[in-house]
Parts: structure tokens; C-alpha cells; sequence
């Protein structure tokens, strides 16, 4: 084989290589996408699933009613607008005839001491205290928020919220944070939940209160 068709076959060696490397790179590409497409239609079908009532019941440390079933338990923090009363002084002070000295350690320094320390002599203070209130949001507990078949539980640290869905007045959903609208509530208040399932609260809420609550009535 003479040097120019030696050159040829390499050229043609590396094109199909190229092209192989191509082709493959094109094959995953659409197997990543299709994967995807996949896990969007899984993702879509489990949601839909919860919306429609279709949810196993759980096991939970707490005791329920005889024919009560949970089906959501999250970790959950309650906040609420908290009021706190904040005070300002602020002072005036008018010195006459003062000496530079100071009392360091209980000796007496003279004009050349140490400064910054207290006058003594001819001194007047005027002070002014004001007092503001001042709301914040803070957690006021902590504890374990449960979903079941005919109840939204709270058992806090300190407190123990239990509400039929009946007494819920309206609810709203952001990410981890669920507002729940009954009467007694405090000033704000909503929860921060926690959980592999946190952002699946609004559908679980949706699916239970919409199937299995009539199905259990």
C-alpha cells in the first residue's frame, strides 16, 4: 500500500470514529431525554394518585380514635406574630466646673489620669425612657403535625391543636409553610413542616378532605 493510500485509510479510520463518537453522543442524548419524560410522567401519575384519594395509611406513634387512620406526619414548627415591648433612654448631662480625673481601681487620679471615667463635680442627667411594642414572627412550638381520615392534629411541645376539617375556615400552602384558618388561632400564625413529604402537603390536604373524608363519613 503506497504512502497516499495509507493516508486515505487513515483519514476514513478517523471520519468513522468521529461519526461513531457523534451518533453515540446523539443516542444519549435522546435516552436522557426520554428518561426524563419518564420520571415527569411518574412524578405526575404519584401526584395524581394523592389528589385522587389513592394513599396508603401510616403507621404512627399516636393514639387515634378506634376508626381513624393517619396519612401524613411531618415534623412542624408553629409560628405566630409574638408581641414584644422594647425601651429606649435616652439621657442628657450637663457638667460645670469639671476636673479631668477619674477612679481607676479606688485611687484618685488627678487632671493627668486616666480618661473617659466618671465627673464628678457639677454634674446634671436628664434621661428619657420611651416603651414600644413590637410584633415579630417567632415559632411558640414545636412538635409533630399529622393528617388523618378525620382530623388535622398538631401535638406540640406545649400545646395540642386538633381540628375536624369542618372547623378549618380555609387553608394556603407555599412550599413548607401551611396556613391553617380556625377560629382561636393566634395573631399569624401558620406552620413550617418537614419532611421527604413536605411539599406534598397541599395534595395530600386536597386528597384526603375531598375523597377519603366522605368515604369515611
Amino acid at each position: 500500500m503506497s504512502f497516499l493510500d495509507k493516508m486515505k485509510d487513515a483519514g476514513g479510520k478517523a471520519g468513522k470514529a468521529i461519526q461513531k463518537s457523534y451518533q453515540d453522543q446523539q443516542q444519549k442524548a435522546v435516552e436522557r431525554k426520554e428518561e426524563k419524560a419518564r420520571q415527569v410522567a411518574l412524578e405526575q401519575a404519584r401526584q395524581q394518585k394523592i389528589l385522587a384519594g389513592d394513599i396508603a395509611p401510616i403507621v404512627v406513634s399516636v393514639n387515634l380514635q378506634a376508626d381513624e387512620e393517619a396519612y401524613l406526619e411531618l415534623t412542624a414548627r408553629r409560628m405566630a406574630s409574638v408581641d414584644s415591648i422594647v425601651e429606649q433612654t435616652v439621657g442628657k448631662s450637663k457638667k460645670k466646673h469639671v476636673v479631668g480625673r477619674a477612679v481607676v481601681g479606688g485611687v484618685l487620679l488627678g487632671p493627668l489620669g486616666a480618661l473617659g471615667g466618671a465627673a464628678t463635680a457639677g454634674s446634671k442627667n436628664k434621661s428619657t425612657t420611651t416603651q414600644q411594642t413590637v410584633s415579630s414572627i417567632q415559632q411558640v412550638d414545636s412538635g409533630q403535625m399529622l393528617l388523618t381520615n378525620k382530623r388535622f392534629i398538631f401535638i406540640g411541645n406545649n400545646n395540642i391543636i386538633s381540628l375536624t376539617y369542618p372547623e378549618i375556615i380555609a387553608t394556603s400552602f407555599n412550599g413548607s409553610k401551611a396556613s391553617i384558618k380556625y377560629n382561636g388561632m393566634l395573631n399569624s400564625e401558620y406552620f413550617e413542616v418537614f419532611g421527604p413529604t413536605a411539599n406534598d402537603t397541599p395534595l395530600y390536604f386536597k386528597g384526603i378532605t375531598q375523597h377519603i373524608v366522605k368515604l369515611t363519613v
